[in-house]
């Protein structure tokens, strides 16, 4: 795994830290990366009944961004994982949400960025973000765990001929901007565009009918079930 390690990426960034300070988060990740590759992640959701949701429609896009260094950290957190993996009746209710967008346009898609995400994950995100401006945006894993970390959320976009529509924002802006109970504020202070405007609200009538609910500050987000329903009834992700 080490040597595995030393011919990507991550290893330049590893290197490229200069002072102690910055060496002790730097090992952390390492560790986190490496164990991540480590991982037979088909294996840990197969134990859990967790359901890979392409397998229900393989016209869903995936893109699992926290595989890829396109996300806010900026390093590969879930090694292998390429899959989105969901608890059974939420992968049921994306691959609905996936039918009523296609009745909309059939060149219209869902793409997913995230599915169930392993506490492992959530600890190297939360460590990142700790003490800095962002930590409101990413759930305390010392606390019970988040939706993401009972494959109870997925985060997620729309397609249009195989190409995301405008949202406003990229997945991940950590901004006032990604919110969505500000847009009314934001369109006709003209922050955000009408089409962006329309591609959320349609992306949440979606996500609603098929029964997911909202995050305030993220226009990507959908979950189901209260955290507290989904702590004291579901398995937590702690791999």
């Amino acid at each position: 795994i080490i040597l595995g390690i030393a011919r990507t990426p991550f290893y330049s960034f590893f290197c490229n830290f200069a002072t102690m300070k910055r060496l002790h988060l730097c090992l952390a990740l390492l560790l986190c990366y490496a164990l991540a590759w480590a991982i037979d992640y088909d294996k840990e959701f197969a134990k859990v009944g967790f359901v890979d949701l392409q397998k229900l429609d393989n016209s869903i896009a995936v893109e699992i961004k926290y595989s890829t260094t396109d996300n806010f950290m900026g390093i590969n957190m879930y090694g292998g994982l390429h899959k989105a993996y969901l608890r059974p009746e939420i992968a049921k209710k994306v691959a609905r949400a996936q039918k009523l967008l296609k009745e909309v346009d059939p060149d219209y898609s869902l793409i997913i960025y995230d599915a169930a995400r392993p506490l492992s994950a959530q600890k190297s995100m939360y460590k990142k973000v700790k003490g800095t401006k962002f930590q409101r945006y990413v759930a305390n894993p010392y606390n019970g765990g988040g939706h993401h970390n009972f494959g109870c959320a997925v985060d997620l976009t729309i397609l249009y001929k195989g190409k995301p529509v405008d949202m406003g924002t990229e997945f991940d802006s950590f901004s006032t901007l990604s919110h969505i109970d500000n847009e009314e504020t934001n369109l006709k202070n003209g922050t955000l565009s009408k089409e962006a405007y329309n591609n959320r609200k349609l992306l949440r009538n979606i996500m609603k009918k098929v029964g997911f609910n909202t995050y305030r500050r993220e226009w990507w987000h959908f979950d189901c079930y209260k955290i507290k329903y989904a702590r004291q009834n579901f398995k937590l992700l702690d791999f």
